[in-house]
């Protein structure tokens, strides 16, 4: 986790590359330990011979959406923290309101993210 001696391992998720390496950057400003993947199927490829604390996404991907990555993670461990990073705006999506989700907007906020990733990990059920 942030801050403890063993660094948050974080799937990111983003087909833009220029978005994907600044998150690269920013999450490992927190102490993360960041695995960038460009699409949902390299992500969840990733995730399946991976250990993560969390998958940050963006919600607009050709192939899988975020919404489709969130779902199929959640398929393999429901208490798996997932947030969408998104610049379009998300309003009454009930996908949005399940457990272990957050929506966080584009720019992002780099205090929020940070705070954001630390608190949902540490809420994170066991397994």
């Amino acid at each position: 986790m942030i801050g403890e001696s063993q660094a948050t391992k974080v799937l990111l998720v983003d087909d833009n590359a220029i978005v994907r390496d600044m998150l690269v950057d920013l999450v490992t400003s927190f102490g993360c330990d960041p695995d960038p993947a460009a699409c949902g199927t390299e992500a969840l490829a990733l995730f399946d011979r991976g250990h993560y604390d969390i998958v940050l996404t963006d919600l607009l991907m050709p192939g899988m959406s975020g919404w489709e990555v969130l779902e199929a993670v959640h398929e393999r461990n429901p208490n798996m923290p997932v947030v969408i990073i998104t610049g379009s705006p998300v309003v009454d999506d009930p996908r949005a309101a399940k457990r272990n989700v957050a929506v966080l907007k584009k720019p992002v906020d780099v205090t929020a993210l940070e705070n954001l990733v630390k608190r949902m990990v540490e809420r994170r059920q066991p397994v």
